[in-house]
């Protein structure tokens, strides 16, 4: 398989993910599925996903792009929690656990790029 074609594939498990963690995200309090005790960790462990996804599928742009692409979508998620009738509550520190994912992995990422240059 082709690094080209595995992007295109790594392109759709990034999307499919950022779809279901909306839905997710979005779901009535009593509906909601938590892959750990605290939301915080759902935040991080999703966001750490996609951060991952991302960096693999878009290998050449800009670490800044993707923090603040995926950082809008994290404040997307907090602001449709925030409508009423969706009974979630948005919270700055499940924004701030998302862009803490974010940077954490496009850290790694460009000490890697550094590393093998």
């Amino acid at each position: 398989m082709t690094s080209s074609k595995l992007q295109s594939y790594i392109k759709v498990v990034f999307w499919l993910t950022l779809f279901t963690a909306y839905v997710l995200a979005i779901l009535p309090a009593p509906d909601t599925i938590h892959l750990a005790p605290s939301d915080k960790i759902d935040h991080i462990i999703a966001f750490l996903t996609l951060t991952i996804l991302a960096a693999l599928a878009w290998q050449k742009t800009p670490s800044f792009k993707i923090a603040i692409g995926l950082g809008l979508f994290g404040a997307l998620i907090e602001l449709t929690q925030a409508i009423p009738f969706i009974h979630r509550d948005a919270e700055l520190a499940d924004w701030l656990a998302d862009i803490s994912a974010v940077f954490f992995v496009l850290l790694v990422r460009n000490a890697i790029k550094r590393f093998m240059l």
